[in-house]
């Protein structure tokens, strides 16, 4: 999730305005588990999302510095968009994470702080980042490393994943099979977005 921008706050590029950016179509963001019978992978097909930079041109250290007072970063996950590969298993898992009740998980945005600068323009950035995630009505604070890239003048890309448990968020893992069949409390979101820049704060279709 996060997510969006982090790959893009930390280019050799210097601007003097409100930057948005926006997820394209190349982007991918799943969740890996495993039961005690196999693994399983939900690709989430529905969500949203953007980053907005506000920049006052400074130099690129004291950007990264000072980067959570200027970006604002949230992402939303509609849960009855994540395919599993069977319908019974996307049934489940809506039913685990209370769809009906709460159809989003939403990531927000807290800080984020520069592990690692690249030694080569094509190695990424290393990130730590720092956010609020909610599941189930439910708010926990989580971090994760992010390898961030800069691609384009208006286009940046961001590599990473973290682990969470669903008990954490008041979830029962789903059962299948009279509960012959349950899902591990672990799960690992997977994200691979690339982000292009739209200046005048409206999504591209």
């Amino acid at each position: 999730m996060t997510i969006l921008a982090a790959a893009g706050l930390w280019t050799a590029q210097v601007y003097s305005q409100q930057l948005s950016y926006f997820p394209s179509e190349e982007s991918k963001l799943w969740i890996e588990g495993r039961s005690n019978v196999n693994e399983f992978e939900c690709e989430a097909n529905k969500y949203s999302g953007e980053a907005t930079v506000y920049d006052e041109q400074e130099q690129d250290s004291e950007f990264v510095q000072s980067v959570q007072e200027r970006l604002s970063l949230q992402v939303d996950i509609r849960v009855d968009g994540f395919e599993c590969g069977k319908n019974k298993m996307n049934r489940d898992l809506q039913n685990a994470l209370k769809s009906d009740n709460f159809p989003e998980i939403t990531f927000l945005f807290d800080s984020a702080a520069l592990l690692d600068m690249p030694k080569h323009p094509d190695d990424p950035f290393l990130v730590d980042v720092k956010g609020s995630l909610t599941v189930a009505g439910e708010t926990r604070d989580i971090h994760f490393e992010t390898r961030a890239f800069y691609l384009d003048v208006d286009k940046v890309r961001a590599i990473g994943n973290t682990t969470i448990r669903m008990s954490d968020f008041n979830v029962e893992p789903p059962t299948a099979l009279l509960g012959l069949v349950k899902a591990d409390d672990e799960l690992t979101v997977k994200f691979d977005l690339i982000a292009t820049e739209n200046n005048s704060g409206e999504q591209s279709p």
